[in-house]
């Protein structure tokens, strides 16, 4: 059976300093079965700076971290998730052929096994209709790195009109004069765009405006170099473990 240990023993080695810092796509999704507990906690074993995650509602009201609107993709049952009570979703299996058995994890379970281990983690906010249960889910815990990010603006407005204090990130496709001024509107603490999209004079325009950049979409190596380059401040990727492993090859190589 596949297991977090082989990557465990090597950790320490790949654990390194870059003012890039990398979060884990969906947890180590390349190794582990993307938004599992054994993704995130592999994550956390390789080091990874960060834990990207996303959050849905059940039919009764319970916030579950899964990416799709339906279980198809990613257990051995059909049908959305707003259909299924947890109990229900509880009896999938949402592991594969070398994690058997993985079930799907409640917001409040991952909270709890984080909030003492200092881990930055993006929520990714799928839907709208549960702004004030997730931000009074949050109160509960005393992670203070989460960041809620979402696609949608009127959502992130929403929520922050609720919690002058939390932190909220905007994905995008793009930057414009227009779209800082947004950010700015809602005293939005993340951009995160697309990483195809971004520019050195991009970064710097948003860097100057007090944003933190991160990138989403990231596409192989030559990709996380570019962006580091350019000065971004966080990526996001499968792979944690793989990212680390090629900066330190590069700063040897420099």
């Amino acid at each position: 059976m596949k297991t977090a240990q082989s990557f465990f023993l090597f950790s320490s080695y790949y654990i390194i300093g870059d003012k890039m810092k990398v979060y884990s796509h969906r947890g180590e999704s390349k190794y582990a079965p993307e938004n599992t507990m054994s993704a995130y906690y592999l994550a956390y074993l390789v080091g990874s700076d960060g834990i990207e995650t996303d959050l849905r509602k059940t039919k009764d009201d319970v916030l579950v971290l899964i990416h799709d609107k339906s279980v198809d993709r990613t257990s051995n049952y059909s049908g959305k998730v707003a259909d299924y009570t947890f109990d229900e979703l509880l009896n999938m299996d949402f592991g594969d052929e070398y994690y058997k058995g993985e079930k799907i994890v409640r917001l409040t379970e991952f909270l709890k096994n984080f909030s003492e281990r200092n881990v930055n983690v993006y929520i990714e906010l799928k839907e709208t209709g549960y702004e004030k249960l997730i931000v009074d889910t949050l109160k509960q815990y005393s992670l203070k790195n989460v960041v809620l990010i979402s696609f949608k603006y009127n959502l992130l407005k929403r929520l922050r009109e609720m919690d002058n204090s939390i932190k909220l990130g905007w994905l995008i496709y793009d930057v414009n004069d227009s779209i800082i001024k947004d950010c700015k509107n809602i005293k939005l603490n993340h951009v995160l765009c697309t990483a195809i999209c971004l520019s050195k004079d991009e970064v710097t325009k948003l860097k100057n405006n007090n944003f933190i950049v991160s990138a989403w979409g990231v596409l192989g190596k030559s990709e996380i170099k570019r962006l580091k380059n350019i000065g971004v401040d966080r990526i996001i990727y499968d792979s944690g473990y793989d990212v680390k492993k090629f900066l330190k090859k590069e700063r040897k190589n420099v």
